[in-house]
């Protein structure tokens, strides 16, 4: 159930990511062909794009944890007996929740500050763009508790990860 939800929620989140770089290319190609063309540009495609490459960022590091996509130090661990680097992951895990607890509550509180704040082109609230951070704080969350419990129990069997 767990495992399935998690998948879901990761797949949506891939979704969302390619579309917004589906977008982020289009008005950007946009914005060349408006210089080129007509020797003035729109104000709000950059800002926009901008926007977008933030969530992008965000969001894509949020799923990447469930594929092994950021940067680990292997060798050293893979050295150790099982038993000990079950409890380094285990460790690492407890450290990177503390981290993204910590940004999603920061985040949170960004929001709040910002929500009188608008875009210089768009005349969008700040708001609607810092929503990332909490957003993607809960996705890391729930994704390293997710990879930490997995590799844990794998190693802890004796399994290599």
């Amino acid at each position: 159930m767990w495992t399935k939800t998690l998948r879901s929620i990761n797949k949506a989140t891939q979704y969302l990511t390619s579309a917004f770089l589906v977008v982020m290319v289009v008005i950007i190609f946009l914005q060349i062909v408006s210089r080129v063309v007509v020797q003035s540009s729109f104000s709000w495609t950059e800002e926009l794009a901008r926007f977008l490459m933030i969530w992008l960022t965000f969001l894509g590091a949020a799923f990447s944890f469930q594929h092994g996509a950021h940067i680990g130090i292997s060798m050293l661990t893979e050295r150790l007996p099982k038993k000990v680097n079950a409890i380094i992951t285990l460790i690492v895990g407890l450290l990177c929740t503390i981290l993204f607890v910590i940004l999603t509550v920061k985040g949170y509180e960004l929001v709040g500050k910002s929500s009188g704040q608008t875009s210089p082109a768009m005349r969008i609230p700040m708001s609607y763009v810092y929503w990332i951070i909490p957003i993607s704080g809960v996705l890391l969350t729930i994704n390293v508790l997710d990879v930490s419990i997995r590799q844990m129990v794998k190693l802890w069997k004796g399994e290599r990860t």
